[in-house]
């Protein structure tokens, strides 16, 4: 039985209608809104977006899920900017230019100026295009090969340059470590490759296996990885956001000057060739070297970078996502299309870079609460 709110009289648990006044009853669910009673209301489950990035996070020494609004990101892209702005960013990580901490925003920040470089290279790489083509000038084909290998990996590196809240890492060293950490690290890859060798089924077909591929990521990252380390170490990088801008730096030169060999080989297809791997650049050697980058600054912080660091679970989680990122770009697996893989793993691939990002501002804030305790 229930008791009608309108008259007071008794009323069979299962009637809609009052039978004494006529007016209607209210459902449980409203009853147990109105009294606060019943059972308690489950919590909206995660979605896998949510729990995934909050399983990283805790890996980054953070909680919770990170949000990221894209939109936002990059609104500062479609907006008019001066030269002047563009001079006051490429000038920032200088002894007279890198802000206090005091000054430093946890903010994100909002990149623009890697948009105005890629436009650059784009309009390059057209142009000499158009002179190769239409004019059949072979003196174009090298500045060809240059501009599609060096677009989206230099652009790529000013995009992480500018994310660098604590803006105390120069240009000039930036450019160091992409020209030499990443013809270094293509020189690492290949001693490496020295003690990897390859299944019969790629020598006779010339496709990948699983295990192929995972060599290749295993190889390649641990080639970058040893050349990212020395740099945070000869730098002296401190934060999680340098550790990403040390090993974009390293990646993005490792992507550039491989680029152009696959380029330079590639005969009739080198149009194909220099817009495939251009594009898919942004996905590639450049986000997965600054995740090895970011997690080595996960565990070694303010402190020297020590061997045992790098068996340090944080770190390995995600240098193991980055060798899988790179394994399963590589591998010839017929399961779905090859561009859709590709934009799986570039997607994949951005969600790890902006949660270790989320972390490198959330450590903005830590060291300004503990330098006012």
């Amino acid at each position: 039985m229930q008791v009608c709110p309108h008259c007071g009289h008794s009323v069979p648990a299962t009637a809609k209608f009052c039978p004494v006044c006529g007016r209607p009853l209210p459902t449980p669910t409203q009853t147990t809104a109105a009294t606060g009673a019943g059972p308690k209301k489950q919590p909206r489950r995660q979605s896998l977006y949510d729990d995934a990035t909050a399983r990283l996070n805790h890996y980054a020494g953070e909680e919770g899920a990170v949000k990221v609004n894209l939109k936002d990101l990059f609104s500062a892209v479609f907006q008019h900017h001066t030269k002047a702005e563009a001079e006051s960013i490429f000038i920032a990580g200088t002894e007279t230019t890198t802000p206090p901490l005091d000054a430093l925003s946890a903010a994100w920040v909002k990149p623009w100026l890697f948009s105005r470089i890629l436009l650059g290279f784009l309009l390059a790489f057209i142009a000499l295009l158009f002179m190769a083509v239409e004019f059949q000038n072979p003196n174009a084909i090298p500045g060809l090969i240059l501009v599609g290998a060096f677009a989206v990996p230099v652009s790529g590196l000013v995009f992480f340059f500018e994310a660098n809240a604590f803006q105390d890492i120069s240009l000039y060293e930036v450019m160091r470590v992409f020209f030499i950490g990443g013809i270094f690290a293509l020189i690492a890859t290949v001693f490496l490759y020295q003690f990897v060798s390859f299944s019969q089924t790629n020598q006779m077909t010339g496709m990948l296996t699983l295990g192929d591929s995972l060599s290749i990521g295993v190889v390649e990252e641990l080639g970058k990885l040893v050349i990212t380390c020395y740099f945070i170490n000869q730098l002296r990088i401190r934060h999680i956001l340098g550790g990403l801008l040390i090993g974009a730096a390293v990646g993005a030169g490792f992507a550039a000057f491989e680029t152009a060999g696959y380029i330079y080989r590639s005969g009739n297809l080198l149009v194909e060739v220099a817009v495939l791997r251009g594009w898919s650049a942004i996905g590639g050697h450049l986000v997965w070297a600054a995740i090895a980058g970011g997690a080595v600054m996960v565990v070694k912080r303010a402190k020297p970078l020590r061997l045992t660091d790098l068996f340090d679970t944080r770190f390995l989680v995600f240098f193991g996502l980055a060798i899988l990122l790179h394994a399963a770009w590589d591998w010839d697996i017929g399961i779905i299309g090859p561009y859709f893989k590709l934009l799986l793993l570039i997607i994949a691939a951005w969600i790890i870079v902006f949660v270790l990002m989320s972390a490198g501002l959330k450590e903005v804030t830590h060291l300004q609460q503990r330098a006012q305790s």
